[in-house]
């Protein structure tokens, strides 16, 4: 069965002007991957290192009735923010993406009582990041338009360590450059106004999955991911969350995770491949990941820019498989609804 060394916490993962690759399960006090010395081979000034250091929180959201996947990004040439709404039971969706030219927003490099708030013509955001606390707080604002009501939602992300453990990783991207990824699985609680509807999230019954993430992406890159929460027949609360990425070693190290109540189990590297007709299939070597995927709805968010692009689709369907632990038990997924997120850059 596959393992994995876990690090020792520490501060940050760049030592000595070093990047550290590695897997640890507490979050760093600080992440600055531009306090790395030469990144590139050739010695470029600090605002082009700045420039090619994309940066995004991502957060989603689940219960019984709604599916939500939120994510607010740097790109540096530009920022957004992106917002898809899914009522389970009216299957009514609602998509929102705005953009900002160049570093309108700044992701903090510590997560100890940061804040990002911001405001966006008719759609705000404000996220708090209190790893103190062990609490992140997001508030959305999406003023009614002629194809959607008035949206707002209030979220507070429980990431006590003695209720969940966090997976942390920096992966090699190159020698001297890096990708951080910070994810946790948790119970959330929470409040949202859709229209003339209201609903409430409660911990016992809805899921949520926070990623922080940081990384010196090649020029063109593709990053798929997928993930999805829910309970098993025993009722204990499940989330798992799967990418491939262009990272080095991923063997050795890799994004990829299952929590059982609370429990983390890091996981092989895999491969999610299909596409046609909606389906996919998502398999590791190892025998721990066996999952398929059919699309039920889809959103696509194309940006082009002259020299500079980004297409990011949020597929939203039904998992079934199996996904194992780290103790050798196999969980049964059966008709899981999570998300399938295709990024691609020229960035």
């Amino acid at each position: 069965m596959y393992t994995r060394r876990l690090l020792p916490q520490r501060d940050e993962p760049v030592e000595a002007g070093k990047p550290i690759q590695g897997t640890w399960t507490s979050p760093f006090e600080k992440v600055d991957l531009l306090a790395v010395d030469r990144p590139y081979r050739i010695l470029f000034p600090a605002w082009i290192l700045d420039f090619r250091l994309k940066e995004w929180q991502a957060f989603t959201v689940q219960d019984d009735h709604i599916l939500m996947e939120v994510i607010i990004a740097n790109m540096k040439f530009f920022c957004f923010a992106e917002v898809v709404f899914f009522n389970k039971q009216s299957k009514e969706k609602m998509h929102v993406f705005k953009t900002r030219p160049f570093s309108a927003w700044r992701m903090p490099q510590s997560l100890n009582n940061a804040v990002i708030d911001q405001a966006c013509g008719g759609f705000s955001f404000c996220i708090h990041n209190c790893f103190v606390s062990r609490k992140v707080t997001l508030k959305l604002s999406i003023d009614s338009a002629i194809e959607r009501p008035l949206f707002r939602a209030d979220f507070v992300f429980d990431l006590d360590l003695k209720k969940s453990t966090p997976l942390a990783v920096n992966l090699f991207i190159a020698e001297n450059r890096s990708m951080y990824i910070l994810k946790n699985f948790s119970g959330i609680e929470g409040n949202i106004i859709w229209g003339d509807s209201a609903m409430t999230l409660h911990e016992e019954s809805a899921g949520g999955l926070f990623r922080d993430c940081k990384g010196f992406i090649p020029y063109h890159s593709n990053y798929i991911n997928c993930r999805a929460f829910g309970f098993d027949a025993g009722g204990r609360r499940f989330g798992f969350s799967l990418g491939e990425n262009i990272a080095r070693k991923l063997n050795v190290n890799n994004e990829n995770a299952l929590w059982l109540d609370g429990t983390l189990t890091p996981l092989p590297p895999v491969r999610i491949t299909g596409a046609e007709h909606g389906e996919f299939v998502i398999q590791d070597i190892e025998g721990m990941v066996d999952l398929n995927f059919k699309l039920t709805e889809d959103t696509n968010t194309p940006l082009d820019l002259l020299f500079i692009s980004m297409e990011r689709s949020c597929s939203i369907g039904l998992f079934n498989g199996m996904v194992m632990t780290q103790k050798g038990e196999k969980l049964t997924v059966r008709n899981v609804m999570g998300i399938l997120e295709n990024f691609k850059f020229k960035l």
